[in-house]
């Protein structure tokens, strides 16, 4: 937990404002004000440039908000490796993870985690692709469920836990569908992208590797489908795509677990891109607890009996 300092100087410069930062922060305006008046007395130098619009660190500030916040990252780590010595596995752990990872993956593996270390508590924080790798950058979750590559490389530490097939959904009426009927011994046929050229498509909102996969698919295809509809979740696009509303690019772990309507087809795709690898990230300075550790195990072990063929 980042201390009062760290969080109010932070709040301050993300809003600009006295007024927002105190919004954010649940406290008055008069409180914020006084708060940084005496951390400015105890520095003795100005910490935030007020004539700044919006609100600014001054350079002073800058440097004293980066002591802090490797004071808060010592404090943690001690209370976590004290924790681990007094034996046995216990303590909290926080995960990052989007709303598709939460549904597809961990509900699978959280039932299992328990019932192995009851004494561990979880919590889940959501957020997109980018937002996911920036809290474990900022120490906000012990780690962060994301997509390999990474937006910010070599910035992070990861683990891998499970590869996904990318296939493009469709709804059983469509008429590449209907072109290519399902087949026993080809589950799921090959489509080629620049046949999606000006059809209706369902496509992942920016901030997400499926947006970028789909922005790279239509320049190796020169193809230009016609975007419909933004969504934030792969789940409601699999589920539009299924009724008919146009393309989307999916996932075979959402096909084969989703619980779609029943119209939903799923191709592989042409040019072939990459499965995605699914890995668990954290900040390599940052200490992984006993607790974290054991988490991660299981989602590895999960994952290998579950999820390694989608």
């Amino acid at each position: 937990m980042p201390s009062n300092i760290c969080r109010y100087l932070t709040a301050l410069i993300a809003e600009g404002s006295f007024s927002k930062a105190a919004q954010r922060l649940g406290i008055s305006q008069p409180s914020l004000s006084q708060f940084l008046v005496r951390l400015e007395t105890d520095a003795q130098t100005e910490l935030v440039d007020r004539s700044a619009k919006p609100l600014k660190l001054t350079a002073a500030g800058a440097l004293f908000l980066r002591t802090e916040q490797q004071v808060d990252l010592l404090r943690e780590t001690a209370a976590k490796q004290m924790l681990d010595i007094k034996g046995g596995v216990r303590g909290h752990v926080t995960v990052g993870a989007s709303d598709y990872r939460e549904t597809f993956f961990l509900a699978e593996v959280l039932p299992v985690f328990h019932r192995l270390y009851p004494l561990i508590e979880v919590s889940l924080t959501e957020g997109r692709t980018k937002e996911l790798e920036q809290m474990a950058l900022e120490g906000a979750v012990d780690f962060s469920l994301v997509i390999t590559p990474l937006f910010h490389p070599g910035t992070l530490t990861t683990i891998e836990l499970y590869q996904e097939r990318i296939l493009i959904a469709l709804s059983e009426k469509h008429r590449l569908a209907q072109q290519h009927p399902a087949s026993p011994s080809e589950e799921f046929p090959v489509i080629d992208f620049h046949d999606l050229d000006r059809e209706p498509f369902i496509k992942i909102k920016e901030g997400q590797q499926m947006d970028v996969l789909f922005r790279e698919l239509c320049r190796m295809s020169r193809a230009s489908p016609r975007v419909v509809l933004e969504s934030e979740s792969m789940i409601a696009a699999a589920t539009l795509a299924s009724v008919g509303l146009g393309a989307a690019l999916t996932t075979e772990t959402l096909v084969r677990r989703a619980g779609t309507a029943k119209p939903l087809r799923a191709f592989s795709v042409e040019p072939p891109v990459p499965p995605r690898i699914v890995a668990a990230a954290y900040r390599s300075e940052r200490y992984l607890s006993k607790a974290a550790r054991a988490l991660i195990r299981v989602m590895t072990d999960v994952a290998a009996s579950r999820f390694q063929n989608g």
